[in-house]
């Protein structure tokens, strides 16, 4: 082979393997730049005429009809391709249903049974098998993570706490202040499969802590990631085995589930107005005990009942998970975040919200109606709250349905 030809041969490698490596960085920024998306994709979302109920046979049933009405609307005022959502009380499923389309370019319609990426509400899904191995003391929450595991990759690591890493305190970097460069292509591109959470580590483990443990607050998806990587090391199991043995399985529930190309599984898009393009494809396995969970609503709510069920988890490990932590000079932490969940005072209610790649997720927990609410779209809005604010009406529907139930029952 002549040099000019050695040349050219080279120029050409190092160009493919460029664009091999950018490309997944240019999908990354077009996924908040309309101008860079592929603008012959684009397709229009119709407002669905109906929705797919999958109400159980219980006293709250006739509130069906009128919470789908309310599905129906919020799916049009917001242009979600879906919209899905459950409601569960005193720990049984009342009613659930989907409106849309799980896949616009199929005709094909959403139901129940569609699973739905869940973003950073995977973290209360890690947070219940945490609770759990608390309450069974294979953990405690307050025992340097060192004594669970002599191997960490990063020995400023060893004397973090459970606690501190569950309230998002420990000093954690999050994607946007990582300073391991590598993890940072790795965030950004989503396509190495991880087929163990303690791979996910690599992501961080050359990043320093940003701030001495307990003095300040910094939401991290990385902190559930050690979470998971320390469990799965004190139970001795795999992460997906502790998941499915200590909160899937006794639950009886199908789903939360690694999000994976399954037939139930929604498509997931970009939305621009009223517009949307299906969203790159990714793989979320890296980052799955804090945002790579796909779930139904009404798995979901059922979840966040077991919370209720001191038999499931005691009172006492419950209050402290619900119970917003405090910095070490004393003040309750900037989002009033608690222990894997996030605790409001006004309604009291515990709740975590999750945003992915072209899905949003949203999981309530309501103690002293023993209510919990689930919602999930295909889609990624702006502003959070324009796709969760429907949450109040059907909890105030179903609110008042069951109080006028209790008296009726009373009397």
């Amino acid at each position: 082979m002549s040099v000019r030809k050695l040349v050219a041969t080279l120029g050409l490698m190092v160009m493919l393997t460029l664009v091999y490596l950018l490309w997944p960085v240019y999908g990354f920024i077009g996924e908040d730049t309309a101008w860079m998306r592929k603008p012959w994709a684009w397709q229009t979302v119709p407002a669905a005429q109906n929705c797919q109920s999958g109400s159980e046979n219980t006293a709250l049933s006739q509130l069906s009809d009128q919470a789908c009405s309310m599905l129906i609307t919020h799916q049009a005022n917001i242009h979600a391709p879906s919209l899905s959502a459950a409601i569960a009380i005193e720990g049984e499923l009342v009613w659930s249903a989907a409106a849309g389309w799980s896949d616009l370019a199929s005709g094909e319609r959403a139901t129940p049974q569609t699973l739905y990426r869940i973003g950073s509400t995977s973290k209360p899904v890690t947070g219940t098998l945490l609770a759990r191995m608390v309450s069974n003391k294979r953990v405690d929450l307050d025992e340097p993570i060192g004594s669970y595991d002599d191997a960490l990759p990063n020995p400023d690591w060893a004397q973090l706490t459970l606690r501190q890493l569950a309230s998002h305190m420990a000093g954690m970097p999050e994607y946007k202040t990582n300073q391991d460069w590598l993890g940072v292509y790795h965030s950004i591109a989503l396509r190495r499969h991880h087929s163990n959470v303690r791979q996910g580590l690599e992501l961080f483990d050359g990043s320093p802590l940003r701030y001495p443990p307990g003095s300040q607050f910094e939401y991290s998806s990385f902190d559930t990631l050690l979470i998971a990587s320390i469990l799965q090391r004190a139970g001795r199991q795999s992460f997906d085995e502790l998941i499915q043995q200590q909160v899937t399985g006794p639950l009886g529930l199908s789903s939360p589930v690694p999000d994976a190309d399954v037939p139930e599984r929604a498509t997931f898009y970009q939305l621009d107005g009223n517009r949307v393009q299906p969203w790159r494809s990714v793989d979320l396995s890296n980052k799955l005990p804090g945002g790579g969970f796909m779930a139904r609503p009404a798995d979901l709510v059922m979840l966040g009942a077991a919370w209720l069920d001191n038999d499931f988890i005691p009172k006492a490990t419950r209050d402290t998970f619900w119970t917003p932590q405090r910095i070490n000079s004393g003040e309750i932490n900037e989002q009033s975040y608690a222990l894997t969940w996030r605790w409001r005072d006004e309604g009291s209610f515990a709740h975590h919200g999750g945003v992915s790649k072209g899905s949003m997720a949203w999981l309530a927990v309501y103690p002293q109606q023993s209510l919990v609410i689930a919602m999930t779209m295909n889609a990624t809005l702006p502003v959070f709250t324009d796709f969760s604010s429907l949450q109040t009406e059907l909890v105030e529907l179903f609110s008042k349905a069951n109080e006028v139930q209790a008296q009726v029952v009373e009397n």
